[in-house]
């Protein structure tokens, strides 16, 4: 069972996922610590979350071997007195509930630190949803097709969603949520499909199309473009 902290005031904490590895990104460095135009690829999120006027805390969750290293980093940018480091877990959904366990706001907010180009608005959006949890989507331009090595059927794009983060959640009903799943073994890409299997609604908000999640090393080049532009 999971212990938590109790709500002490009306504000609202903000989870930074910066455990991940860099399996996919072929580098020696955690994608979150790779460096953007000089500046590590978390510290674009996070300082646009600590600065956020309807956030209070921010809880950043890290893998063991780089616990000193992030804390060194919310020194270095001047991040450290508004944000808590707490080691995650060996998957994305372990160190959620790592980060829940700090959480003591009504409402929480998650996000992932290899997002790096969210803005205020679409903060701002997914805050304005009082549901038990708020997400971000774009739809899907292409065509998706189901099969293996031949097509077997087409699904219908106007209904598809790309969804994104940041997320926002009732913090009980998240809690629920990962409780659920632990308990039942079950695993899931983010955060609302836990909440969908619950029986939760789980309200779309307009996302953003430059809202990218670095994976491959050819997103660092997308992401550089879109944050400083061409050159």
């Amino acid at each position: 069972m999971v212990t938590f902290i109790a709500d002490t005031g009306d504000f609202m904490d903000a989870i930074l996922l910066a455990a991940g590895s860099s399996r996919r990104m072929g580098s020696e460095i955690d994608k979150q610590l790779v460096r953007l135009g000089g500046k590590p690829v978390m510290i674009f999120s996070l300082e646009r979350l600590v600065n956020h006027a309807g956030l209070s805390r921010v809880i950043v969750t890290s893998a063991k071997d780089n616990l000193d290293d992030i804390t060194e980093l919310l020194e270095d940018y001047h991040l450290s007195s508004h944000c808590v480091v707490v080691e995650g877990g060996s998957t994305r959904q372990e160190s959620v509930v790592e980060g829940l366990k700090q959480v003591t706001s009504e409402r929480v907010l998650i996000h992932e630190g290899a997002r790096p180009l969210i803005d205020n608005e679409l903060i701002d959006r997914v805050l304005a949803v009082t549901a038990d949890c708020a997400v971000p989507t774009i739809q899907i331009p292409f065509t998706v097709a189901v099969g293996g090595s031949t097509m077997e059927n087409e699904l219908d794009r106007s209904l598809l969603h790309n969804v994104q983060l940041p997320q926002v959640f009732n913090t009980d009903v998240i809690r629920k949520a990962h409780e659920r799943a632990m308990k039942n073994g079950e695993t899931a890409t983010e955060d609302s499909v836990l909440v969908h299997r619950m029986g939760y609604e789980v309200i779309f908000v307009e996302g953003s199309k430059k809202n990218i999640k670095i994976t491959y090393p050819e997103d660092l080049v997308i992401a550089e473009t879109l944050i400083f532009g061409e050159g």
